[in-house]
């Protein structure tokens, strides 16, 4: 497969009974969850990534998408994981984990990962981003992620280059480096209606938050934990990563902690 479209492309790798969802953030692409589907895919899960609509194209696509597009794409994802798996566990980074919490508020999914979930934005200017719509469609993003992770013009792969493993060649992200405003004010919407309804998710949690995130508020997984009042979901911290949990130094530890959530769920045996 030709490089660029393998970053871009949603993924699909055939496992057992156990389905998980892998969705990727805001004006990102399935390449930031690539490296952890094809390392819980060894490990026998079924893994499907998907890719939301308006990403991994252009900024000015993403610009005709929204909330209920992005929406609509992880219940598709879920619907699609059914056809094979009879347990379905949602995994999301940044807007991805705020997707897989939106399907655990409709009771669609057995279980949910969320990483760097945001509840509180930490560029204060995306809280008023609807001031600047009349005169601007677009605003170049400041770089908020990791110093590990460069951003990137669009068609182009940025490159993080962890730590744990030196043989591991770099893991490759494309997100784009300009974003629209009205898919920001649509993704501020995202936040509120998910927020307000936090209390209704009942299936088992585990809620991660990297210390040192420069997009969302570290405390926006205080935030969660104490919404999801039916159930108690487990918060793990990690203290050396970045936004972009999934490629920063610590993600081979992030991987096992995903894997060892996921057992909890494969007492059916065939």
């Amino acid at each position: 497969m030709e490089p660029q479209r393998r970053l871009v492309e949603p993924f699909f790798f055939p496992g057992n009974h156990v389905g998980c969802l892998l969705i990727h953030g805001f004006s990102g692409s399935p390449s930031e969850m690539r490296l952890m589907g094809e390392r819980l895919a060894k490990l026998g899960w079924t893994i499907l990534g998907v890719q939301l609509s308006g990403h991994g194209t252009t900024p000015e696509q993403m610009a005709t998408t929204g909330w209920e597009d992005w929406t609509k794409d992880a219940v598709v994802g879920v619907r699609k994981l059914r056809e094979t798996c009879d347990t379905v566990i949602g995994v999301g980074l940044s807007m991805g984990g705020l997707l897989t919490l939106y399907l655990g508020t409709l009771g669609l999914i057995d279980g949910l990962i969320s990483m760097n979930a945001p509840m509180i934005l930490a560029d204060r200017r995306t809280r008023f981003v609807r001031l600047i719509r009349p005169f601007m469609r677009f605003v170049d993003k400041n770089k908020p992620f990791s110093s590990r992770v460069k951003n990137l013009n669009p068609g182009k792969a940025a490159k993080d280059q962890p730590t744990l493993l030196k043989n591991d060649p770099p893991a490759e992200r494309f997100v784009y480096e300009r974003v629209p405003v009205d898919a920001l004010i649509s993704l501020n919407r995202g936040i509120r209606q998910v927020r307000n309804k936090l209390q209704t998710i009942k299936c088992p949690c585990l809620l991660m938050q990297s210390t040192k995130d420069l997009t969302v508020k570290p405390v926006s997984v205080e935030i969660i934990r104490k919404k999801i009042s039916q159930v108690k979901p487990e918060v793990i911290y990690w203290q050396k990563s970045g936004h972009i949990l999934t490629l920063g130094q610590e993600r081979e530890e992030v991987f096992l902690k995903v894997h060892e959530f996921l057992q909890q769920f494969d007492q059916k045996k065939y």
